[in-house]
C-alpha cells in the first residue's frame, strides 16, 4: 500500500469516511475536502491483493462464465449501446480497455470497428476470442506496449480499480488520434446501488461522482461531449480530445459528495432499496432511467 495526495487535485486535506480489514491489510477510505474524490489512502496495489490470495475475477466480478453472468453483462452493454449507436462509425480503429467477455467490443465489431481488446483474466479472453473472434491481449493496460491510432476508446467499470487514475488517462490520451472519442462507465458515488457496507471495497480503489472524473478528465487532456446519470448505480460519458487543463477543486461539492454518503446510509434501508434493486421491472423503469447531465 502506498499513502498518495489526491490525484485530482494534489493535496492532502481529507476525512475518512469508511475503514475495513482483510486480513493483515487495512483499507483506509477518504474523501477530499478540496475536491470531492473519494479514494483509498493509502492506494490498494494489486500486490497487496495478490498477497490476499486474490485472483482478477474475485476481484471484478467473482462469478463463474454461466448464463447469469452473460446475461447481466449483456444488459449492461445494451444500456450502452443506446447511447454510443449516433457516435460509431464503420472503419474506426476501436480499443476496449477491460473487454471481458467480448460482448461490447463484438457490438462494435458489427458496426464495421476494427476492433483490439485488453483483458487480463485469462478465462474471459479465451472466451471473447472464441465465441466472438476478437482479438484480444491478455495482460494489464500498465503493462503492454501497442501502436496508438485509435478513433475510438472504450472502458466500462475499469478506471475505479487503478492506483492511478491519471496516469491511466494520459496513457490513454496516448493511444488516440487527433479527434478520438473516448467512452467511460463507473459507479456513481453520488448515488450508489448497493448497500452501505458494499460501497467501499477492495477491488475498487476510487469512488468518482460525474464532477471528480470530469475534473480529472481534463487534466488528461479530454474533453466531456454528452453524459448521462442512471438514478441508481452509475454514470456514462463521452470525451473528446482536447487540450489538457489545470485541476478546478470545488469545496462545495465534497459536502456534496459526504452528504450523499451519509443519506445513503439511511435511505437505502428506509426505501427499501435492498429488495427494489433485484426486481427487473423497477432497473428498466426506475433505477436506470437517466438525465443528460451534459450534452
Amino acid at each position: 500500500m502506498q499513502p498518495i495526495l489526491c490525484p485530482l487535485c494534489r493535496q492532502n486535506d481529507t476525512l475518512p469516511v469508511w475503514r475495513k480489514t482483510y486480513g493483515d491489510l487495512q483499507v483506509t477510505t477518504v474523501l477530499c475536502r478540496s475536491c470531492g474524490l473519494v479514494y483509498h489512502n493509502p492506494v490498494v496495489q494489486d500486490s497487496d491483493r495478490e498477497r490476499l490470495g486474490l485472483t482478477h475475477r474475485q476481484l471484478h466480478t467473482n462469478e463463474a462464465i454461466n448464463q447469469r453472468h452473460r446475461r447481466r453483462v449483456q444488459q449492461r452493454v445494451d444500456r450502452q449501446t443506446d447511447f454510443l449507436a449516433p457516435i460509431i462509425r464503420p472503419s474506426w480503429q476501436t480499443l476496449e480497455i477491460g473487454c471481458g467477455l467480448g460482448v461490447f467490443s463484438d457490438w462494435l465489431h458489427r458496426q464495421g470497428c476494427e476492433v483490439v481488446g485488453i483483458e487480463p483474466d485469462s478465462q474471459q479472453a479465451a472466451y471473447a476470442r472464441e465465441h466472438y473472434g476478437i482479438e484480444v491481449i491478455n495482460d494489464r493496460f500498465e503493462e503492454i506496449a501497442i501502436t496508438s491510432g485509435f478513433d475510438f476508446i472504450a472502458s466500462s467499470h475499469v478506471i475505479e480499480h487503478f492506483p492511478a487514475p491519471l496516469a491511466f488517462l494520459q496513457k490513454v490520451r496516448s493511444l488516440a488520434k487527433p479527434e478520438a472519442w473516448l467512452f467511460l462507465e463507473t459507479p456513481n458515488i453520488l448515488a450508489p446501488k448497493v448497500g452501505p457496507r458494499r460501497v467501499f471495497s477492495l477491488p475498487h480503489n476510487y469512488y468518482f461522482s460525474p464532477q471528480t472524473l470530469t475534473a480529472l478528465l481534463a487534466q488528461a487532456g479530454w474533453h466531456v461531449e454528452k453524459m448521462r446519470v442512471f438514478r441508481r448505480d452509475s454514470f456514462q460519458l463521452v470525451a473528446r480530445t482536447a487540450p489538457a487543463q489545470p485541476a478546478v477543486t470545488d469545496g462545495l461539492h465534497a459536502r456534496e459528495v459526504l452528504q450523499a454518503i451519509r443519506r445513503h446510509r439511511w435511505v437505502y434501508y428506509l426505501y427499501l432499496l435492498f429488495l427494489w434493486r433485484k426486481i427487473p421491472l423497477w432497473q428498466r423503469k426506475w433505477m436506470y432511467r437517466f438525465q443528460d447531465y451534459l450534452s
